[in-house]
Formats: C-alpha cells, sequence, structure tokens
C-alpha cells in the first residue's frame, strides 16, 4: 500500500507551545508536510494567587468550577489541592478534562467539542454558582452565554496570557512567501500576536485553520482572509482541515 503524502510540499505553522504540538505535528509529517513552530501565546502563574486561592476555597458542593484550558487546571491545582474543592468540575474539552483528573479534580462534564460555545450551550445550570476560573484575557461571551440561560456566574482570574510571538518571525515569514504554507490558530490571543508581527498582507498568502468560531472570527477582522475552522483542537479534525482546503485551494 503507497503511503499517504498529501501534504508534501506543504509547511505547516504551528502557533500554540510544542508541548501541544506533539501529536499533532507527527500526524502532518506522515502526511509529508513541513513543520514550523512559532508560539504566539505564553502563559504565567499569578503574581498573587491568594485571589483565586479564596475564590475556590468558598465554594459550595452545588456549585461548579468551570475550566476552559489546561492552565486553567494547572492553576486552580496550584492554589489548592484537590480535596479542598468541594463541588464538581466542567471541562471546555477532553484534553482539560484529562488534566483536570490527573490533579484528582471531580470532572462531571465535558463539552462534545472543545469550545466556550458548545459548553454554554449543553451545560446544565447548577443549583449554585458557576464560577469560571480563566485567564485574564479571557472573552467575555462564554458567560454572557450562560447568564442568559439562567446561571449564576462568578469570574475568577487563574493565570495570565501573554499574547507574544516567541522564535523568528522572519522564518515563517519567509515560508509563507515561498507558497503552500498553512497557519494554524487556536486562540484569537494567538491571531492578535501573530498579526503583530507578521503583515497582514503577508498572512493572506498562506493558508489559515482556524480552531473554534472565535479564532476564526479574529482571522476575518486581523488578517482579512476565510479561514477554514477546525471543530476542536483535536488531531483529526486539524488534519482534515488541512485535508480539506488542500483539495479545494488553487
Amino acid at each position: 500500500m503507497s503511503r499517504d503524502r498529501h501534504l508534501a510540499g506543504t509547511t505547516v505553522v504551528l502557533t500554540r507551545a510544542p508541548e501541544d504540538n506533539v501529536a499533532l505535528g507527527s500526524a502532518l509529517r506522515d502526511l509529508g508536510a513541513a513543520i514550523l513552530e512559532l508560539p504566539c501565546v505564553r502563559t504565567e502563574p499569578l503574581g498573587d494567587p491568594e485571589p483565586l486561592r479564596h475564590a475556590i476555597a468558598g465554594l459550595d458542593r452545588e456549585d461548579l468550577l468551570v475550566l476552559t484550558s489546561r492552565a486553567g487546571a494547572e492553576a486552580v491545582a496550584a492554589a489548592m489541592p484537590p480535596h479542598g474543592i468541594p463541588c464538581d468540575v466542567a471541562a471546555v474539552g477532553e484534553a482539560t478534562a484529562e488534566r483536570a483528573r490527573s490533579f484528582g479534580m471531580r470532572v462531571s462534564f465535558v463539552a462534545s467539542r472543545a469550545d466556550g460555545r458548545t459548553l454554554a450551550r449543553e451545560l446544565t445550570p447548577p443549583a449554585g454558582e458557576v464560577v469560571l476560573a480563566r485567564s485574564d484575557l479571557a472573552d467575555p461571551e462564554l458567560p454572557l452565554m450562560l447568564r442568559a440561560r439562567g446561571a449564576r456566574v462568578r469570574e475568577v482570574t487563574a493565570y495570565r496570557t501573554h499574547r507574544r510571538v516567541a522564535g523568528d518571525a522572519n522564518v515563517a515569514r519567509a515560508a509563507i512567501e515561498r507558497g503552500r504554507a498553512v497557519v494554524v490558530v487556536a486562540s484569537p490571543s494567538a491571531v492578535d500576536a501573530l498579526a503583530d508581527a507578521i503583515d497582514p498582507g503577508t498572512l493572506r498568502r498562506a493558508a489559515f485553520v482556524a480552531v473554534g468560531p472565535r479564532s476564526a472570527d479574529r482571522v476575518r477582522a486581523r488578517v482579512r482572509t476565510d479561514p477554514l475552522t477546525a471543530g476542536s483542537p483535536g488531531v483529526d479534525a486539524v488534519v482534515s482541515a488541512i485535508r480539506s482546503g488542500e483539495e479545494t485551494g488553487p
């Protein structure tokens, strides 16, 4: 059987942290793609974790702690031992759920797709509060949607996000200018960092794959191009979006 090298000659720029790209990068290399890693977002712990610790300690068993990233799970675990969390945990996707479980948290809900809109639609509001432990740059859409469904929502900053390209943006710029480049972005913050480092005119020469509708909206706003959308950050979803773009491209 011949080996599938459908993406031979294509450079895929991955904008998440290297540890988040292992499985996706391997799958894309198996398809013949060249991988260029250009992390565009960096997270860091809070300078003072006491407000987060206080918020978690004040949870009631009827409340629900909502985590929308692995960084959020890690921040909560660092602030409070799992046995100190009296309520269940809801996760935006399986990767976040697995990270929370690895710390001993009781995950009772996982959204069917790893995006905030799906979480807001599928989550049944608890008797108590929905407590969102997220980035300082988190989008307001999730709490707005939850409140519209009758949930009592409290937002807590769990960690900080910095929109900044790590690495040599000139290497990515050159790859895009050579042609047959695909850029994968998984958050609006990544799009912002990329558009700040590389001019949109150059970026428009690449095909974009956006993970989730919010990332897609930011690509349209900052890069002025219409991206393909992967429904989740899972390997199969992203690879399928990249392959569909290659098949329908010029």
